[in-house]
């Protein structure tokens, strides 16, 4: 059995498999050293009797299942339980949202709280609007939130150089305000 190379310009790599040791050996690298030899443990089989899987387990609740509820608790203890829960509860008021230093790129959260136009309204002019640019364009950012941030960054609201706020309401590709806007009750 012969071994076969795509290319007579690669060199090419040995590989000597052994019980206690691996050797890689590389001929032609540009520095010309050789891959040091490499221990290897020799892990013995070992047959393991698998399990079937049960159905309890603690990460899922069964809190909306009555009776399953019924069987552990009663009235009584719920109530206790409740008001062990409220006694420990702790209400934080909102603060506002923290400044970004060292950056010249623009939050996002605060832009959402200082508007207050539906998403979808036109307030800024677009000439030149075509759905494949904005696709395509869209489609180069790893989230909505990094597309508003560049549109931000490069004239958004009021200039659109990319595209990608074709309808003029101010938030680029699907970038939706509304999260922000209800989190603090606006």
């Amino acid at each position: 059995m012969g071994l076969k190379f795509l290319s007579s310009e690669v060199a090419p790599h040995c590989i000597m498999l052994s019980f206690l040791f691996v050797s890689a050996c590389v001929p032609g690298n540009d520095i010309g050293t050789k891959i040091p030899l490499v221990n290897e443990e020799v892990l013995a089989e070992q047959t393991v009797e698998v399990s079937k899987p049960t159905l309890d387990n603690p990460g899922l609740s069964d809190e909306n299942d009555f009776d399953a509820v019924a069987e552990r608790q009663t009235i009584e203890s719920d109530a206790e339980r409740l008001k062990r829960n409220q006694e420990v509860y702790t209400v934080i008021k909102p603060t506002n949202v923290p400044r970004r230093t060292n950056t010249n790129i623009p939050n996002v959260v605060a832009y959402a709280l200082k508007t207050d136009n539906p998403l979808g309204t036109m307030l800024y002019e677009r000439r030149f609007k075509s759905q494949a640019r904005f696709e395509r364009n869209c489609n180069r950012y790893v989230s909505d939130s990094s597309a508003q941030e560049a549109f931000l960054l490069t004239g958004g609201p009021e200039r659109d150089q990319f595209g990608i706020d074709p309808d003029g309401d101010g938030f680029a590709c699907r970038w939706d305000p509304t999260p922000f806007r209800l989190a603090v009750g606006k």
